[in-house]
């Protein structure tokens, strides 16, 4: 850290050194060394290129024109559609805390055409609260954002299309209802909009803003644009809902048989292009995003990598006055602080104030844990099929003294354990998992809710 970022830090830890101490890290703790303000130098910046100007252009021109879609909100989009059921898979969850959670409708349980990767919510989005009001005069809502890849389009292949549902649980988890939005990229064609490709690796909600971000598709148009972010104050209501087709004709518009779109209104990509690449501190990948409002406001990324630790973990800077990243003199977005984490395989994860919690491969053996299977590198085999099952837990951590995260094993989960959302008002922290529902071992999709204040919960 440099000298300027190094009062703010010792304000941190001074505030929660107590609770630091009277911590006690089992035998089976690693650490997260730091990354340097040196090493953070290297770390391609985030610009702008002037696409919110230009993609909100286009945007704009949609909604002015002729075009027979409707500008729309939340609170019509959480007003009917599927409802959720309660836990329908195993949770493999083990702690003292209350853990509550819900399942998807039964095709969205069991497709294997659509998967769940990012999560965030309205207990994200508004600071202080976990209601949105998503129109004038609409009754608040309390709202989980989920974000789902697909191969399903007109080619084969993976990341063809990303969309994000959105499930009004003011009322509780089970039977709450929800709907499916896609992302379009409005690009001043004719036909106003296409779709985004993308693996939708994780979102975060910020005032009215959703930022998703990803490693990057390089197959996909406009892959190397790693953060996207959109307006959740406009919302597009389709006329059609039978085509796969994805923007408007002068007699409909569709969004691949949504009945609703989500456009966005600009993005960021590494200064200079490209994809991210795992592990190497230039272009550090963005597999799970998360937001931290425990001092000033950041956005925290996390990076995986297939059986291997050292994932970045990265803070970056918000701006609370417009709901965007935050430019440096440069013009530029940079990241102010960063670990390495010692957990393998990390999915996402979440931090607040000191604490935080980390979405990876279990560890190997240690500590020996009776309810999970044995394992020699953190997979397992289902006999019947052959296929390896990463086997997912979640790590608790600890911002020390010195600045490094002390890591521990916190409890297992469901399979394929996704991105994480941490709620300050409501003390909540959020898992989705991505296995589809068809038995597979040892657990299946599922949206977790666990009452954990400042994530220090057992």
């Amino acid at each position: 850290m440099d000298a300027g970022r190094l009062p703010r830090l010792a304000v941190a830890v001074m505030l929660v050194l107590a609770s630091v101490l009277a911590w006690q890290a089992p035998a089976s703790a690693a650490t997260g060394g730091v990354i340097t303000a040196q090493e953070l130098g290297g770390v391609r910046p985030l610009t702008d290129e002037g696409s919110f100007t230009t993609i909100s252009g286009y945007r704009d021109a949609v909604e002015a024109s002729s075009r027979p879609l409707t500008v729309t909100d939340l609170g019509d989009v959480v007003s009917g559609g599927y409802q959720t059921q309660g836990i329908c898979h195993a949770t493999d969850v083990h702690v003292s805390a209350s853990v509550r959670g819900f399942c998807w409708a039964g095709a969205d349980d069991s497709t294997n055409v659509w998967y769940p990767q990012g999560l965030t919510g309205s207990g994200d989005g508004m600071n202080g609260s976990v209601l949105y009001s998503p129109c004038a005069g609409c009754p608040a809502k309390k709202i989980v954002a989920v974000s789902w890849h697909s191969s399903y389009h007109h080619e084969a292949g993976e990341n063809k299309l990303a969309r994000v549902s959105f499930v009004d649980v003011t009322a509780g988890v089970a039977g709450a209802n929800y709907r499916h939005v896609l992302l379009v990229e409005p690009d001043g064609t004719s036909a106003g909009y296409h779709a985004i490709q993308s693996h939708a690796d994780g979102i975060m909600w910020y005032g009215n803003k959703l930022f998703m971000v990803t490693g990057g598709d390089p197959a996909a148009g406009g892959g190397d644009r790693v953060v996207r972010v959109f307006d959740l104050r406009h919302i597009w209501k389709m006329t059609s809902t039978s085509s796969v087709s994805v923007g408007c004709t002068s007699t409909s518009c569709s969004a691949a048989y949504h009945i609703y779109a989500l456009p966005e209104i600009g993005y960021y990509r590494f200064s200079g292009g490209g994809v991210c690449v795992s592990l190497d501190l230039a272009r550090p990948c963005m597999n799970g995003v998360s937001l931290d409002r425990s001092g000033t406001d950041a956005m925290v990324t996390t990076e995986f990598k297939s059986g291997a630790s050292g994932g970045k973990v990265l803070r970056w800077p918000l701006d609370s006055s417009t709901a965007l990243l935050k430019k440096s003199s440069d013009g530029m977005v940079h990241p102010t602080a960063g670990w390495r984490s010692p957990a393998w395989d990390v999915q996402g994860g979440v931090l607040t104030g000191s604490h935080g919690v980390l979405v990876g491969r279990c560890p190997n053996g240690t500590p020996v844990v009776s309810y999970m299977p044995p394992t020699t590198d953190g997979a397992t085999t289902d006999p019947a099929t052959g296929n390896s099952y990463t086997k997912s837990c979640l790590h608790k951590t600890t911002l020390a003294v010195d600045g490094t995260l002390d890591v521990h094993y916190w409890t297992t989960t469901p399979a394929n354990a996704q991105n994480a959302s941490y709620w300050p008002a409501s003390h909540e922290l959020w898992l989705a998992s991505e296995y589809r529902g068809d038995g597979r071992y040892p657990g299946d999709r599922l949206v977790l809710v666990f009452d954990c204040a400042d994530l220090t919960c057992s």
